[in-house]
């Protein structure tokens, strides 16, 4: 990844169907800044059922992504005039050698060539109407048709085309970050024996690009499993393809976990040994953690409850469109660094305050407080294990929480066996449960 700092390009290829400071307690070393670039289909213009001529997408996963990184002080600008919905690798390819140029309120006739020789990050979601349109579905029964003979042809001419975006991309921008996304199966309405039949062929879909992705040595991002623990809830309407805010926030997320937007940071109190070592790394490059002004990172302070908060809103994507409400907190004022961050996090009921109305954001953060914001604001979900902690009951409010966090091995507890629910959680422990919970399938 280049590291251009006050200028920069994210570039976000897609093509499927049809802006907080830190608290004192960090320092920003080189802010980068990166530019945004959305190409591809109606996915990456953003569409959804409500979509309409009057009502133009605008709360799409390019869209929720946009934001976030602005919310980071990392966004240069944002361009998706170059999704085009009904949009087939084909296009993409084309528009690329074309270099097309779209006008808009300020026409910019620098053209597509530029946009993607500017970029640091190219993220790429190709196939899905290659493949669909070899696909015949009855309304009325659900009965699904694939021309195999076309449904072959599709696969080949999506990995070939990917192939060529790639190289395409490359020989433009050497240097740039390419990400090449996975599709969910957009008909979960289907009679369970048609939805089978569509769920093969987009694994058939899936595994092409993902071939694809491993031979270029691109970062696949996949969707498919993340829709079908809640496929009717994100895909709400039976006749629309396209998802609603919640899917495109699932799409985003996914993205956002493999994103890199600059360098990791080398702190000189943090060794290459440290068992949060990677991790660390991880949240830098993607600008969620900071350090001290001295080089120091300060794994074994403890994390106070609104630095907590921060680095949580920094690294999950929440509904961004609007500002949050105000948390109503006797302590929490609109002008602390954390406020944004804490009212997120309550309106979205993943962070409690305390009797009293009260948020005590100086407090520091406990491993059972820890446990309950992770499992919320990640939904995860029991396995329905027996595992258990000594030092933590059954009937202890955070018990649920710690139960899951563990069986998802985010943290197993300390080597004598408890969990130490109360202990306060250090800014290398967080480190190292935030980018597992991300990991985190």
């Amino acid at each position: 990844m280049k590291n251009r700092f006050l200028h920069g390009f994210l570039l976000t290829v897609a093509f499927v169907v049809s802006f907080s400071s830190f608290s004192s307690f960090v320092t920003y070393a080189d802010q980068v800044k990166v530019d945004y670039v959305a190409l591809g289909d109606s996915l990456a213009a953003g569409v959804t059922p409500e979509s309409t001529p009057e009502n133009p997408p605008k709360n799409g996963y390019a869209d929720y992504l946009a934001r976030h990184i602005n919310e980071l002080g990392s966004l240069q600008s944002y361009e998706k005039r170059y999704a085009v919905p009904g949009y087939t690798s084909q296009n993409v390819i084309n528009d690329l050698i074309a270099d097309v140029k779209k006008p808009s309120e300020a026409l910019d006739p620098r053209g597509l060539r530029t946009a993607v020789s500017n970029a640091e990050i190219v993220t790429v979601s190709a196939g899905a109407n290659d493949m669909l349109r070899t696909l015949k579905i009855d309304g009325d029964t659900g009965e699904t048709t694939i021309d195999l003979e076309k449904f072959e042809q599709s696969l080949q001419t999506v990995g070939k085309n990917l192939t060529a975006i790639y190289a395409e991309v490359k020989g433009l921008n050497p240097e740039v970050d390419v990400y090449f996304m996975g599709y969910y199966n957009p008909y979960p309405y289907l009679p369970s024996d048609q939805k089978a039949k569509l769920d093969t062929a987009l694994q058939q879909l899936n595994n092409v690009i993902q071939q694809a992705a491993a031979a270029t040595g691109v970062s696949y991002v996949p969707t498919s499993e993340q829709f079908q623990k809640q496929a009717k809830n994100l895909l709400p309407d039976p006749t629309n393809i396209h998802p609603n805010k919640e899917g495109h926030l699932v799409i985003a997320n996914q993205f956002w976990k493999a994103f890199e937007l600059q360098e990791p940071t080398e702190f000189n109190d943090v060794d290459n040994d440290s068992y949060a070592f990677n991790e660390i790394n991880e949240l830098t490059a993607k600008g969620i953690l900071k350090g001290y002004g001295d080089g120091s990172f300060g794994p074994n302070d403890s994390i106070k409850r609104s630095h907590a908060s921060i680095m949580l809103t920094r690294s999950i994507i929440f509904h961004n469109e609007d500002m949050p409400a105000d948390p109503d907190f006797s302590d929490i004022w609109s002008n602390m660094a954390s406020y944004s961050s804490i009212a997120r996090l309550t309106e979205e009921g993943v962070i409690d305050g305390f009797p009293g109305g009260m948020f005590k954001p100086n407090e520091s953060l406990t491993r059972e407080q820890m446990a309950k914001i992770l499992v919320t604001a990640l939904k995860l979900e029991s396995k329905h294990t027996d595992l258990s902690f000594p030092d933590v009951d059954e009937d202890s409010w955070a018990y649920p929480y710690i139960k899951i966090l563990a069986e998802h091995e985010i943290t197993l507890g300390h080597e004598d066996g408890e969990f130490k629910p109360k202990q306060e959680v250090t800014r290398e422990q967080l480190a190292a449960f935030l980018a597992r919970s991300m990991r985190n399938e």
